[in-house]
C-alpha cells in the first residue's frame, strides 16, 4: 500500500474537479481526500502501486469539460494511514495562485428545469450547476468556496443543501447552487422589465458577466439615447435575439458557435430589411 500526495494546477476550480475526483478514487477503490487550497487542487490518495499509477493518469486525461488541467504533480508518498473511504474536505486558505474560471452559459439540463412547471425551480433566473453559471463575476477571493463568493450570504435551504452533499447528483459541490427559497430573488419583476423596455426605457440587468445596459433593439430613438449615454458614437451594439435567422446570414459554423456553451458575441452580415435601428451599428454590414 501506498499514499501519494498529488497537486493539481490549473483551471481546476468551480469546473466540477472535486466531485470528479471523489468519484473516481471511489470508482478504484482508493482512500483519501481531495480539498481546494489557495493554488487549485490537493488529493492525497492511498491504495496499490498500480491503482495510484492508474489514477494519476486518469485525473488528468478525463478531467471535467470545462477544466484545463496544467500540471499533475506527485509531490511525495507519505505513510499510509490505512484509514477506509475518500472524502472532500474543507479547502485551506494557504496560496493564491489558483486560476477561476469564467462564467459559462446555462446548460441544457439547467434549461430544461427552468422550463419545466414541475420542477421546484420553474422560471428561477439563477438556475445553475456544476457544469455552468456564475464563477468569475462572484468570486471574492480564492480558493473557490461558497463562502469565498458573493452567494456567502445565502444560507442553503433543505433541499438544495441535500443536492450540494449527494455524490450522485449534478449539483454535488457546486458552490453557486440556489433555488427559489434560499438564493438570490429579482428586484424587478420580470413582466415590469419587459414593460418598461417596450415602452423604450433602458434597464442595466446583473447577469453573467457583470452588468447588460439593455434596451429595444428596434426601437431607433431607445437606441441612440442609449448610445448618447455610453458616448459610443459608433461601436457596434451586442445584439440579443432568440431568432438570429431573421436578422443575419446565419452560416452553419456561426450558428454552432452561437449555440456552444460559451455563447461568444459572433459578428454576422446583416440581413436586408431586418428589423434592428440603424444605430445598433451605424455604418456596418
Amino acid at each position: 500500500m501506498e499514499r501519494r500526495k498529488i497537486r493539481v494546477r490549473g483551471v481546476v476550480q468551480g469546473v466540477g474537479f472535486r466531485p470528479f475526483v471523489y468519484g473516481l478514487a471511489r470508482t478504484l477503490g482508493l482512500n483519501g481526500f481531495v480539498l481546494n487550497d489557495g493554488d487549485g487542487v490537493v488529493i492525497e490518495a492511498e491504495g496499490d502501486a498500480s491503482t495510484l499509477d492508474a489514477f494519476v493518469t486518469r485525473v488528468r486525461a478525463e478531467a471535467p469539460s470545462l477544466a484545463r488541467v496544467d500540471a499533475v504533480e506527485v509531490t511525495e508518498t507519505v505513510a499510509p494511514t490505512r484509514a477506509s473511504g475518500f472524502s472532500i474536505l474543507a479547502s485551506t486558505p494557504t496560496g493564491r495562485s489558483a486560476l477561476v474560471p469564467a462564467d459559462v452559459a446555462t446548460c441544457d439540463d439547467c434549461l430544461r428545469e427552468l422550463f419545466d412547471p414541475t420542477d421546484r425551480r420553474h422560471r428561477y433566473p439563477f438556475v445553475n450547476c456544476t457544469q455552468c453559471g456564475p464563477r468569475f463575476t462572484i468570486v471574492v477571493r480564492v480558493p473557490y468556496d461558497r463562502p469565498n463568493t458573493t452567494m456567502a450570504g445565502f444560507p442553503l435551504c433543505a433541499d438544495c443543501r441535500r443536492e450540494y452533499e449527494d455524490p450522485a447528483d449534478r449539483r454535488f459541490h457546486a458552490e453557486p447552487i440556489a433555488c427559489p427559497v434560499c438564493g438570490p430573488r429579482l428586484s424587478l419583476p420580470l413582466d415590469e422589465a419587459v414593460a418598461l423596455l417596450r415602452s423604450g426605457a433602458i434597464l442595466a440587468v446583473k447577469g453573467l458577466g457583470g452588468y447588460h445596459l439593455a434596451c429595444d433593439a428596434a426601437d431607433e430613438e431607445a437606441v441612440a439615447r442609449l448610445r448618447g449615454r455610453k458616448h459610443r458614437e459608433d461601436k457596434p451594439f451586442a445584439l440579443m435575439t432568440a431568432t438570429p435567422e431573421a436578422l443575419v446570414e446565419l452560416s452553419a459554423p456561426a450558428a454552432a458557435l452561437l449555440c456552444s456553451r460559451e455563447r461568444p458575441i459572433v459578428l454576422l452580415p446583416r440581413r436586408a430589411g431586418a428589423p434592428v435601428a440603424p444605430s445598433v451599428a451605424p455604418g456596418a454590414p
